[in-house]
């Protein structure tokens, strides 16, 4: 995927796979990110709120440019399941929000476009 925006933005697509949850999210998700992830039952739905998590912190850590190479647990996403979120992140030292935008994506697969809080309109999105 790429994202073309006259403001920075960060994006990050994921294919949905199985995955063992409760051996990858402790690095990762915070405390209430955890509690809402696993209280799901074990099995796709999980897996996909897990991976709905991810993207959306590293589409923010692309948009501010370091990837990850800081702690994902210095971002929490909330309204992680389907639907408007914003992920809070202290990643470089002061807080900043930013809003996720719906990306849509073929069947198996999950997508996060990190955008400004303030931005005022969605950028360009093309799959390639």
């Amino acid at each position: 995927m790429l994202a073309l925006s006259p403001f920075r933005v960060g994006i990050d697509v994921e294919q949905i796979r199985p995955l063992d949850v409760a051996q990858v999210d402790t690095p990762v998700l915070t405390a209430a990110e955890r509690e809402a992830v696993m209280a799901l039952p074990e099995g796709p739905d999980r897996t996909t709120a897990f991976l709905r998590c991810w993207t959306r912190k590293e589409a923010v850590l692309k948009a501010l440019g370091i990837g990850l190479t800081t702690d994902l647990t210095a971002l929490e996403s909330r309204g992680w399941a389907e639907g408007p979120a914003h992920v809070t992140t202290s990643a470089l030292g002061s807080p900043s929000t930013w809003r996720m935008a719906t990306v849509p994506t073929p069947a198996g697969w999950v997508a996060a476009l990190a955008l400004p809080a303030g931005a005022d309109r969605p950028p360009s999105v093309r799959l390639l």
